[in-house]
């Protein structure tokens, strides 16, 4: 269980709460007046980062409190101690334990709280003493059964000595701010400089299960074990595979990568477009899909669209991948730890990397898309010092699929490029 009973650092850990109350004050929807505020005292989250924290990650056991408080109206109506933590919000509704509690609570002579309209609203990161108090306001973003999101919409400096109902009331009159993008699931993300891949690659040097490294690193996700980074909640895990005929772009220069082909199970083909000079961290990537192209016609294909390429057939590949998302928790940038087995039949030949791309950004207050870089980095670090843990040897690279086939059609043995 949660224990929240050990008193805050000043200057270091903020104090952590949660707020529920009428959702009607989180969407335009028509107000509860006699709804109040239930605000708990939790402990810092697992997946908490240092510093200022653009998204929170509450698991329902990290909602157990030992604190409430009960407000009503523009008075505190009153506060309750547990003596074990009571976990309050379970994936999708409140627990039935605090439930019961929150019916019993009464106030202004026997009002019951209205419990159908009460979710859980904010995080509050309450900083004290530092010289510099503010609160930071993370308003609930996306909620499921293994737990629920909160993203940052605000920090507000309240004034010297405010108490906790003070500082919870202010904080919700920013509740409307990035109302649009935090409450609405399909605006939470932006994307970055669009038709680029962002990514570097963990070369592996021995052979390992591809399912068995991906299925150990969501566990380490989940758990809260890879400092900074928390899940993609409700898409923690995905599980890839296809073929893929590759052509190498030589002529013009400035064209230079692949066109790929890569069947769907519909019958249809996606075509991937690739363009860089040397391996690299960014990369131009185009797509097309829903093409329909007789069987083997891929050349074909190449010279009525393409006829401006000049370009050379690769050997063909099969590739099975296990992709760990995650979200960084001090900048909402999402990343995909991709753990991918190439197979080329044809000359013999398996590569194996962990991939650590750049996928999209969480919508809050304070979005910086020049930490993109730096975070995919500490991510790759994360993962490599978890690896090594883990007796995998691997090496940061940039080495591409199209390397790995010409590595193959040269004889040479494929190897991983380091990054200098």
């Amino acid at each position: 269980m949660i224990d929240i009973t050990v008193e805050d650092a000043v200057g270091t850990e903020p104090e952590h709460y949660l707020v529920l109350g009428d959702v009607g004050l989180h969407y335009p929807l028509a107000p509860r007046p006699g709804t109040p505020l239930v605000v708990v005292r939790i402990a810092p989250s697992p997946f908490s980062s240092a510093g200022p924290q653009a998204v929170e990650y509450l698991k329902p056991p990290a909602t157990a409190t030992r604190w409430a408080l009960l407000l009503d109206g523009e008075r505190e109506a009153a506060t309750r101690e547990f003596t074990e933590p009571l976990v309050v919000w379970r994936g999708t509704s409140m627990d039935p334990d605090f439930a019961r509690v929150l019916a019993t609570w009464r106030t202004d002579g026997g009002r019951a709280a209205d419990l159908d309209t009460i979710t859980p609203l904010a995080v509050l990161r309450v900083h004290r003493g530092t010289g510099c108090d503010r609160t930071e306001v993370l308003m609930c973003t996306r909620m499921r059964e293994v737990g629920a999101v909160f993203a940052r919409v605000a920090t507000v400096e309240p004034k010297d000595g405010a108490t906790v109902p003070e500082i919870a009331r202010e904080a919700l009159t920013r509740a409307h701010e990035l109302r649009d993008h935090v409450a609405v699931e399909w605006q939470e993300f932006t994307h970055f400089e669009p038709e680029t891949e962002i990514e570097l690659k963990l070369g592996l040097k021995e052979r390992v299960s591809p399912w068995g490294l991906a299925s150990r690193i969501a566990s380490v996700v989940s758990d809260g074990r890879l400092p900074g980074f928390l899940p993609d909640v409700g898409n923690e895990l995905q599980r890839w595979h296809f073929q893929q005929h590759t052509f190498e772009v030589l002529d013009p220069v400035a064209e230079r990568g692949y066109i790929a082909f890569i069947r769907k199970p519909s019958g249809s083909y996606e075509l991937k477009h690739k363009v860089f000079a040397a391996d690299a961290m960014r990369r131009t990537e185009t797509f097309r899909q829903g093409l329909e192209i007789p069987t083997g016609e891929f050349a074909e294909v190449l010279a009525r669209d393409y006829g401006e390429l000049t370009c050379r057939r690769l050997p063909s590949f099969t590739r099975c991948r296990f992709d760990v998302n995650v979200e960084s928790a001090s900048t909402g940038h999402f990343f995909g730890i991709e753990i991918d087995e190439v197979v080329v039949p044809e000359y013999d030949a398996v590569l194996q990397q962990v991939e650590i791309e750049y996928h999209r950004s969480r919508v809050h207050d304070g979005l910086d898309q020049a930490s993109i870089d730096a975070e995919l980095y500490r991510l790759a670090d994360a993962v490599g010092e978890w690896l090594a843990e883990a007796g995998v040897t691997s090496e940061k690279t940039f080495y591409s699929k199209l390397s790995f086939l010409r590595d193959c059609m040269s004889g040479g043995r494929p190897t991983a490029r380091p990054v200098g």
